[in-house]
């Protein structure tokens, strides 16, 4: 019995001990604005706010945002650590989000070329990364982020289809006419069309 303690107590106090180790190397990438790497992703997915990823470690969290307003932080703690705990930090960035929203009501239509990166859906909603290709102007270029809603119009070949049509690494036609947010990835807040180039889906 008494082994069976002792092998016991020996196996809680590695985990302890990894526990502080692990939480310490993340922390100090935390505080670099780096991703942890002693962590597992949530399986819920990613938050609908742009792109938040929450992980979870040994004993602590670590939320990484990325909201459609610019709020991109990175933030560790215990698992009771909550996303809505940091909601007065993010009003500000959705303030000046609405704002530039407002500023930007008139913005002209812009069409520009693109290869499909990443597709992620969570909880009913659809976001899409892309490259703008280097046949681009430069304010094309590089990645985009932005989520698809029922006004999003789909074709291929002059023949609607439908979201599912759509997969990562198809080049398409991109029609934006909302403002574009200066965050990492870029965000585009009013995607009107998608029209498919490649010869098939």
């Amino acid at each position: 019995m008494k082994k069976e303690l002792k092998i016991m107590f020996s196996i809680l106090g590695i985990i302890f001990i990894l526990g502080i180790v692990f939480f310490v190397v993340d922390y100090k990438r935390v505080q670099k604005q780096e991703k942890p790497i002693f962590c597992i992703q949530n399986p819920a997915g990613i938050i609908n706010d742009g792109g938040t990823i929450e992980y979870f470690g040994l004993g602590y969290k670590v939320i990484d945002f990325h909201t459609l307003a610019g709020y991109d932080d990175i933030k560790i703690g215990s698992w009771f650590m909550d996303y809505n705990d940091f909601e007065e930090e993010m009003k500000e960035y959705e303030e000046r989000f609405e704002e530039e929203l407002r500023q930007n009501e008139d913005t002209i239509e812009e069409v520009f070329n693109a290869k499909i990166k990443e597709i992620r859906e969570y909880n009913g909603v659809t976001s899409i990364l892309i490259e703008g290709l280097d046949t681009n102007d430069i304010n094309h270029k590089g990645e985009f982020d932005f989520s698809i809603d029922n006004n999003t119009e789909l074709l291929w070949n002059n023949t609607e289809i439908e979201l599912s049509d759509l997969k990562e690494g198809q080049n398409v036609s991109i029609t934006s006419t909302g403002a574009v947010l200066e965050s990492y990835p870029a965000q585009l807040t009013e995607v009107t069309k998608i029209i498919v180039l490649d010869d098939k889906l």
